[in-house]
């Protein structure tokens, strides 16, 4: 059977608390085994290969040559898939993104040197505002006032060209609650 090549950009959180770093990041890897039920990210530094099936997890394959998904790789439906070619980078889990209402805020990539993609997840239609903070709480920048906003994955690019090196936090506020994320910029 033909192998292909699949490169898909598609809704993943990746979020705060377990971080991989780049250099253990395997040449190459093959999957087999089935995921279910995780957040699962898989990296290798040239090339990835599966034929695995993902049923009700989000995973994410990337590698920095190719992804091929060979005959057998199947996603059920339910479940979110992302396939992409960049390097190896750490990767951070929010672990209570699997709760039954998800909500969830993250930013990629952190540390950053001059923009970083704030991304959250918002279990329904929601009215949203998300604001950086610098670490004395201020509000130094406001990306998002009251937008309402449906249910799902979002992203927005935080421009920070102007803005000194270090710690800022980012917000997310809805009705439902408040998440924040520390993020740091650097030369």
């Amino acid at each position: 059977m033909k192998k292909s090549t699949l490169v898909l950009v598609g809704a993943l959180t990746l979020l705060t608390t377990l971080s991989q770093a780049q250099d253990s990041c395997p040449t190459s890897i093959t999957l087999t085994a089935p995921v279910s039920g995780a957040k699962i990210v898989e990296q290798a530094s040239e090339h990835l290969t599966a034929s695995n099936l993902v049923q009700s997890a989000e995973t994410a394959y990337r590698a920095g040559q190719s992804v091929t998904l060979t005959p057998g790789f199947e996603v059920k439906p339910g479940a979110v898939f992302e396939a992409s070619i960049a390097a190896c980078q750490a990767v951070d889990i929010n672990l209570t993104a699997w709760e039954e209402n998800v909500f969830t805020l993250g930013a990629y990539p952190n540390p950053f040197a001059q923009n970083t993609l704030i991304e959250y997840t918002i279990p329904e239609t929601s009215t949203v505002s998300i604001n950086i903070l610098d670490v004395r709480g201020v509000v130094i920048s406001r990306l998002l006032k009251d937008q309402k906003q449906d249910g799902g994955t979002h992203r927005v690019t935080f421009e920070s060209e102007t803005l000194p090196s270090g710690v800022y936090i980012c917000t997310l506020d809805t009705p439902n609650g408040r998440r924040t994320h520390k993020i740091v910029k650097q030369k």
